[in-house]
């Protein structure tokens, strides 16, 4: 499969419209459509048939062909099988199989959004053209046809995407095509037409070069007044989010908001009831025209009388509808252009912050004289907010401190808030004052600088390996599991509240206890226990302990990869929901 960024390259399509657009050979436009997608998609096979009828039935005649052999006349066409063949072999049922995997409609009066078929071996996977309803050479212009790519695997969802905006391209320059063509053709008489929609052609190119909603915006009023001679006129454009339901780019005709959320309202019901509507509303509008792309009415184009009071001629109106449509298709290419902008971006920072939280969480924890230690943190997505740490206290390196937290919610805000608990921490451990101390001061500082629905569960123990004794305190997180050599469980349930909640006013407790040799204690997250499978059911505690006692025996980093083996087991095929993070201390 092709990268998304490397297959819907925005600027290859826009030249390859420009290049589509330049040309008024529809020979040339096809074939270049072709090689456009053959080498994107890798594969040798493909080729474009347009319709014709003959004696009243509808054939198709291949005009360009890549690799795939095909009846030089005019042939019918088995919409069931898609098995194109020539009518003198119907009765010796004699079929041609071109090995077309995929077809691609290229259709009248639409843009953006074509029929998109994918040919299995015998029949159509997905919207069929049956040959009982075959379509019309009235309705669609082309057909491309593509056999199988080089890998050999199904064409994906970024492939088909890519293939239908060809399509649209490729209408819209076989439209153009035939319309300069008949242009050419026409006399004397159609000169204005000819005139008008040559400029539209040149028109339609300079929009395809704008990536601006500005910029669109004001070429579309230049052309409005040029072209139309028309000096009060307004833009539309639908955007549910506003509350009269469009956004007036434009307003010219000093339209009142009561004026746009009433043509919203009807608009909302019918948009050609909309347009015949216009000039009722607005007062001032002599002519409506809508303005559409991908088949779909997105916003109106209104304009007032000309500045030499001459009505607008039929030529005229073709060409504001046109207008309409191609500055519509441009302000929608330019949305999109911005959004994949903007989704680069804030991707290409998610990946710093999640370089930059990878950092502030242990590569590689320290060996302490004693124990053994191992811990281990999986983000549900691309930054979390759980952390873990072990480091030492003091210079002899006879005290430890150990510690994991779990920030509520998940992605940027939980990551920003989890760095500043680390922080906190850093700071005050190296300070000599008893835990409950401690705890209560990064307490009553994340109180002070966060939201109230911001909160951190927090665990942390000062270990101290002369005479193997933990000293704790629990700020309202998941009790760790402490399984003594002999089998039995304690949890270390001792503290307070949860961070961030409330100042301080019950002072956090501590508890000291001794590790012995083979005890294991094992600090985790709520993204462990309450791990979800495909029905919904956590992993629970009890399990959680069912695991810690079958890999007792173990390292410490056993334990970790047998525990994180066990949650995978039990998840299945459900997407993880929360963040992951556990950390293993083991006596010796």
């Amino acid at each position: 499969m092709l990268a998304t960024s490397n297959l819907i390259n925005l600027q290859s399509l826009i030249d390859l419209s420009a290049a589509l657009n330049a040309s008024d050979d529809e020979l040339f436009i096809l074939n270049t459509s072709l090689l456009s997608v053959m080498g994107k998609l890798r594969t040798f096979k493909a080729c474009a048939l347009q319709p014709v009828r003959q004696d009243g039935v509808l054939k198709w005649c291949c005009v360009a062909s890549k690799g795939m052999k095909l009846p030089s006349e005019p042939f019918t066409l088995d919409f069931n099988a898609l098995r194109p063949f020539n009518p003198n072999d119907i009765n010796d049922g004699v079929f041609v199989d071109t090995g077309i995997q995929m077809v691609q409609a290229v259709r009248k009066e639409q843009s953006g959004v074509q029929q998109f078929v994918s040919i299995g071996q015998d029949s159509l996977h997905q919207d069929s053209l049956h040959a009982s309803s075959m379509p019309s050479e009235q309705e669609f212009l082309a057909l491309l046809c593509f056999g199988a790519n080089l890998t050999k695997i199904p064409y994906s969802d970024e492939e088909e995407q890519y293939i239908s905006l060809v399509a649209s391209i490729t209408a819209n320059a076989l439209l153009n095509a035939r319309n300069l063509r008949s242009l050419r053709q026409t006399g004397s008489y159609l000169e204005r037409k000819n005139q008008l929609l040559t400029t539209l052609f040149e028109i339609n190119r300079e929009f395809t070069a704008l990536l601006n909603k500005d910029e669109i915006i004001k070429f579309l009023t230049l052309r409005l007044m040029g072209q139309l001679a028309v000096s009060r006129f307004a833009v539309l454009i639908k955007t549910p989010a506003l509350a009269h339901g469009f956004d007036l780019a434009v307003n010219r005709l000093k339209m009142t908001n009561d004026q746009a959320a009433a043509l919203a309202e009807s608009f909302q019901m019918d948009a050609a009831h909309a347009i015949t509507r216009c000039s009722e509303i607005v007062g001032d509008c002599v002519l409506a025209s809508p303005m559409t792309t991908q088949n779909e009415t997105r916003g109106l184009l209104l304009v007032g009388e000309k500045m030499n009071k001459q009505p607008f001629t039929l030529e005229e109106r073709n060409f504001l509808e046109a207008l309409g449509s191609t500055a519509m298709t441009a302000l929608e290419n330019a949305r999109l252009f911005q959004e994949e902008l903007e989704k680069k971006r804030l991707e290409d920072e998610l990946n710093l912050a999640r370089t930059i939280q990878k950092g502030l969480l242990p590569q590689e924890l320290p060996q302490i004289p004693g124990f053994d230690v191992a811990g281990m943190s999986v983000s549900s997505k691309q930054i979390g907010g759980d952390y873990y740490d072990v480091f030492p206290i003091d210079e002899t390196r006879e005290e430890w401190m150990l510690v994991i937290a779990d920030v509520s919610g998940k992605g940027t805000p939980a990551a920003l808030l989890m760095a500043n608990t680390q922080a906190a921490l850093r700071a005050l451990a190296h300070v000599n004052m008893p835990l409950p101390e401690m705890v209560s001061r990064i307490n009553n500082l994340l109180y002070t600088n966060t939201s109230s629905d911001k909160f951190v569960t927090f665990f942390c123990a000062k270990l101290h390996t002369a005479d193997k004794t933990l000293t704790f305190c629990n700020a309202g997180h998941n009790p760790p599991l402490l399984l003594r050599e002999n089998g039995t469980l304690e949890t270390l349930t001792d503290g307070g509240l949860i961070l961030g909640i409330m100042e301080t006013i019950v002072p956090y407790e501590e508890r000291t206890i001794t590790l012995a040799a083979n005890d294991v204690l094992v600090c985790f997250t709520d993204g462990v226990s309450e791990a979800l499978n495909e029905d919904l059911e956590e992993f629970t505690d009890a399990r959680l302990e069912d695991s810690l006692r079958a890999s007792a025996h173990g390292s410490a980093k056993e334990l970790v990869e047998r525990i994180t083996t066990d949650v995978q087991a039990h998840a299945g095929g459900a997407p993880q929901s929360d963040d992951i993070t556990m950390l293993v201390l083991k006596g010796f």
